[in-house]
C-alpha cells in the first residue's frame, strides 16, 4: 500500500494553514525542548567571562534531527518558501529573543546579532537542503 502525500496547495485552506501552524509549533517546541532557556544564566564565578549554559551536544543533535525531519516533510508537501518559514523561522525568532534578553558580557567575542545571523543562516540552509533532497527522493521513487 502506497501512501501519497498530497501537496498542501491542493488542499482546502483550513487544513493547509492548520498543517503549517502545527509544523511551526513543532519547530518551536523542538527548540525549547532541546535547548532549554535558563533564565538564571549567570557567570559561574564573580568576574568570570563565560556564562553557564544548559545547551548540550545531544540537545543540538536532537534539534537538528527534529528540524531536518520537519524540513523533509514540508519539502515534500509544500513550497520551499513555506518550508523555510514554517521550520526555520520559529527557532530563529526564539533564539533572537533568548539572545536579546541576556545582557552583553564584557569579554564577549562576537556581538549577539552576528551569532544569531550565523545560526539563522545555518538553520535556513539546512531546512532548504533537507527539503530539496526529500523532494528529489520522492520524485525519483514515483518515476
Amino acid at each position: 500500500m502506497k501512501v501519497t502525500l498530497i501537496p498542501l496547495r491542493q488542499t482546502a485552506p483550513l487544513p493547509r494553514y492548520a498543517t503549517r501552524l502545527l509544523g511551526a509549533a513543532l519547530a518551536a517546541t523542538a527548540y525549547v525542548t532541546c535547548l532549554p532557556w535558563d533564565l538564571r544564566n549567570r557567570p559561574e564565578t564573580p568576574d568570570a567571562l563565560h556564562v553557564t549554559s544548559p545547551v548540550t551536544t545531544s540537545g543540538v543533535a536532537l534539534l537538528a534531527l527534529a528540524l531536518l525531519s520537519l524540513s523533509a516533510y514540508f519539502g515534500i508537501r509544500d513550497r520551499l518558501a513555506w518550508t523555510l518559514l514554517v521550520v526555520a523561522a520559529p527557532p530563529s525568532t526564539l533564539m533572537y529573543v533568548s539572545f536579546d534578553s541576556h545582557p552583553a558580557q564584557d569579554g564577549q567575542i562576537f556581538p549577539f546579532p552576528l551569532v544569531w545571523a550565523f545560526f539563522t543562516l545555518v538553520m535556513g540552509v539546512g531546512a532548504l537542503a533537507a527539503a530539496v533532497v526529500a523532494r528529489g527522493a520522492t520524485r525519483r521513487s514515483d518515476a
